[in-house]
């Protein structure tokens, strides 16, 4: 239906003397009006025309105000041109249209595009070809060559030329070969419709300078066309494109091939940005709003990457789609991604080389997210790389950087002597700096561990400006005990770092934490540690090697080795090579008591430890039994099973001072003795080789203290006992030879024996006295055992109360029937003879 307003028409006409013929001009001019699908607030116009019956023809030119239809708007809309009216009805000329603009809800699509690729590389190009659509879809003039012609019932309407400026600075034109053309029903071969032979150009305000050829074989057929474009460069994003293929059906779906190569930021930081990108394009457009990228897998090519900080080498990879596309885009949400197979990749953190190799990684763009698996990263020149791997890394784009997690991560940072394993936690990579936050295991990296893994708590490591520094705090991974806090710095472009370790207090306690539980040098040389170890150590490294310190004291530490029970053990041990447990010369132990066979206390050791779990002992001293107990230099090997031989020194040991260690209450010795016990300890435990004991010249006496009455030793005993309770000997030497905890064989050698004060003399006494006796005594016992047995031996009241019992049980026994079996002597029969 159509309606005008105030409708004028002044009409100046002519006509033949036959009214046969008529010519004439009318000017019309009009209020508001409807039409079908269009409305105007005015329009006025002229219109000639001159004629027949057979048709009339003129020129007409009209315009309209304010015309607005449902596809947009225009201030002004002129049309003006040659027209025939008759059988064929025909208009031939140009339509102008000013202040025009497409309708708000044209734009909406194209609109929503603005931000979807935000972070990306083609964010800058993406934006920008979206401002400058709706900057020149906002307000442009037009400029259209037309021709229409319609004869029974059947038409056609030719587009030949078009021409849009744009006040944003916006051209584009379509102008050449046959034109747009639109025939209606009849009209053409296909019964009719739309068909293009053109080509469309855009320029200037923002929009890509293209020409694109346009070629539709027939009414209804595809939209084929060619693109060519020039570079388009917005804010640092810079997109070639080889000639791009389509093929636009007339719904408006389009189908489009290319090559692209993009150079574009990547975030809002300014200093990320990828270069020389480079893929082939197959996209899908919904001609709405629906743009599909890719759906199979694509070869791409890049030539520099650069993200905070971490710059990659050229690279080509393999993309194959996720979620149905590489990229996708509806309605201003960004979807897809990509899924990579194994790659290698090299560049530079900062100005450190890095390879990173791996053997999967995805890239979803919904929420910029990415993982890695079978992470393998080498920083840093080869003779002084940091090696960082991970099982999977995973992460997002952010507008600040990226950041993420990571699991399974296990390296070595340089010629570090520590190998780091089962890392995980949470990594940011913002402005060149990385940082991790996690927990990890801390090995040695020597092939025989001179220490047990320790697990690492509260790590932070960060890499700025080619430079590692990390701190942590070190943990016996069974019993969570705190070992270190350990603090370290590493300059990649040198090789050069250290690290600082501060043990405020190792406390060691029986069925508790022991050290084997942090080193295996400890194993099978002592144990039963009961005490506590504080200090500090310093590791240090260049490319040309490693060196390590360190400071470390216990006091009153009580411990089980293999030369026997130790306790109140004090040192402070100076490290001139800390990771092979390397000590400097001369360092001091002070020991409350040490008892390798003989107990002995407040005693010190001069030592130096050495690699391989060796100590070289350079001498001890004790006091002992009012002389001195003196140890020699030797080395000890505690690295594999073998002899250790130590050899003790006995030198003015008081007899008496020496009983009452042994609780002798009944027996007094008097003599000085010298003597020398050489022990040896290996895995069967410790012996006695050669030990030998003299007293010096004047001899001693043995004499018996104690309470014994005739009632318990009987008359004859009792006599003989009261002759010999105290003796004179002018020599005595005692040969020791036999395990610790084993049978000892002790030679005893008694010459110039007599009888000593408060001994009683008889007759005969007196005779045997004259005569040279020499004793020789083998005593094969326990050696522990053997002190008691000599007790027992001065004590004969030991003797009874022990055995009596067995002897009169035995007496009371009725007899065996045969020859009774001697019960063999715990103690070897003394053997005497006459010597010169």
């Amino acid at each position: 239906m159509s309606r005008a307003d105030s409708v004028v028409a002044t009409l100046d006409l002519t006509l033949g003397a036959a009214l046969d013929r008529w010519q004439g001009r009318a000017a019309l001019a009009t209020g508001p009006a409807v039409l079908p699908g269009a409305t105007f607030a005015a329009a006025k116009g002229d219109v000639d025309f001159a004629g027949t019956a057979a048709g009339t023809s003129g020129k007409a030119d009209i315009a309209a105000e304010t015309v607005r239809t449902a596809e947009g708007r225009a201030r002004r809309v002129a049309i003006a041109g040659s027209y025939r009216l008759g059988q064929t009805i025909a208009f031939e000329g140009r339509v102008r249209a000013a202040g025009a603009a497409v309708a708000p809800r044209r734009l909406a699509g194209v609109e929503a595009l603005q931000g979807s690729a935000a972070g990306s590389p083609v964010a800058p190009l993406v934006d920008a070809a979206v401002q400058a659509a709706t900057r020149a879809a906002k307000g442009f003039a037009a400029d259209a060559v037309i021709a229409v012609q319609q004869r029974g019932g059947r038409g056609e309407a030719v587009l030949s030329r078009l021409a849009l400026a744009s006040a944003s600075g916006a051209r584009i034109s379509l102008d050449g070969g046959e034109g747009l053309r639109f025939a209606w029903p009849g009209a053409g071969a296909s019964g009719g419709g739309v068909t293009l032979d053109t080509t469309l150009a855009t320029q200037g305000g923002g929009l890509p300078q293209a020409r694109i050829a346009l070629a539709q074989a027939r009414p209804g057929a595809p939209v084929r066309g060619v693109a060519t474009v020039a570079p388009y460069v917005v804010d640092g994003a810079r997109l070639v494109v080889t000639p791009v293929r389509f093929s636009a059906t007339p719904g408006g779906a389009t189908a489009i091939t290319t090559r692209v190569t993009l150079d574009g930021p990547i975030g809002s930081g300014g200093k990320d940005r990828v270069e020389g990108l480079s893929m082939p394009i197959d996209a899908r457009w919904d001609g709405n709003t629906r743009l599909v990228v890719n759906t199979g897998c694509t070869p791409l090519a890049v030539q520099r990457l650069a993200v905070s900080g971490l710059v990659l080498d050229p690279a080509r990879l393999s993309l194959c789609p996720i979620d149905g596309a590489l990229v996708q885009t509806d309605r201003g949400r960004l979807r897809g991604g990509a899924r990579i197979a194994a790659a290698a990749l090299s560049g530079r953190l900062g100005r450190t080389p890095l390879t990173l190799n791996a053997s999967g990684a995805t890239l979803r763009l919904a929420d910029r997210g990415f993982a890695i698996d079978g992470v393998q990263t080498r920083i840093g020149a080869p003779e002084r790389v940091t090696r960082l791997d991970f099982a999977t890394i995973t992460g997002r784009m952010t507008a600040q950087g990226i950041a993420g997690a990571f699991t399974g991560g296990a390296g070595q940072i340089g010629n570090v002597p520590l190998l780091l394993n089962e890392a995980a936690g949470d990594w940011t990579l913002i402005g060149g700096a990385l940082a991790l936050d996690g927990t990890m295991a801390v090995s040695d990296a020597a092939a025989t561990a001179r220490f047990k893994p320790v697990a690492a708590r509260g790590v932070s490591l960060s890499l700025v400006g080619g430079t590692i520094t990390a701190a942590g705090t070190l943990f016996e991974p069974v019993s969570s005990t705190k070992v270190a806090d350990v603090t370290l710095v590493h300059a990649l472009s040198t090789g050069i770092g250290r690290a600082d370790l501060l043990v405020p207090g190792i406390v060691f306690a029986k069925d508790a934490l022991q050290p084997e539980a942090l080193t295996p040098l400890t194993f099978g040389v002592i144990a039963d540690v009961n005490g506590s170890v504080s200090g500090d150590g310093h590791i240090a490294w260049t490319p040309d090697g490693v060196t390590s310190t360190g400071v470390f004291r216990t006091a009153g530490t009580d411990l089980a080795a293999a030369f026997g029970p130790v306790t109140g053990i004090a040192t402070e041990i100076r490290f001139t090579d800390l990771l092979n447990l390397q000590s400097a010369p001369g360092q001091v132990a002070t020991i409350r008591t040490l008892n390798p066979g003989i107990p002995v206390s407040d005693g010190t050791i001069r030592y130096q430890t050495l690699p391989g779990a060796r100590v070289q002992v350079e001498g001890g001293a004790w006091p002992f039994a009012g002389g001195s107990l003196t140890l020699d230099p030797t080395l000890l090997d505690f690295s594999a099973q073998s002899e250790r031989r130590m050899t003790f020194h006995i030198a003015n040991m008081a007899a008496d001072q020496f009983l009452q260690q042994f609780d002798f209450k009944n027996l007094d010795a008097t003599g000085i003795f010298d003597g020398v016990l050489p022990m040896i300890f290996d895995e069967t435990g410790g012996r006695i080789e050669g030990g030998d004991l003299r007293v010096r010249p004047g001899g001693g006496t043995l004499a018996y203290v104690g309470d014994l009455s005739q009632k318990d030793l009987g008359i004859w005993a009792n006599i003989a006992f009261q002759a010999l309770k105290s003796l004179r000997y002018q020599s005595l030497r005692v040969g020791m030879n036999g395990p610790l905890a084993g049978e000892m064989v002790t030679d005893v050698r008694f010459a110039g024996i007599s009888q000593g004060e408060g001994a009683k003399s008889n007759f005969i006494v007196r005779r045997l006295q004259k005569l040279p006796f020499v004793f020789n005594i083998r005593i094969k016992a326990p050696f522990r055992g053997l002190l008691d047995s000599a007790q027992s031996f001065y004590d004969p009241k030991r003797l009874i109360e022990r055995n009596l019992p067995a002897l009169i049980q035995q007496q009371s026994a009725p007899p065996s029937p045969g020859p009774a079996v001697p019960a063999a002597p715990s103690i070897q029969p003394a053997e005497s003879r006459i010597v010169p």
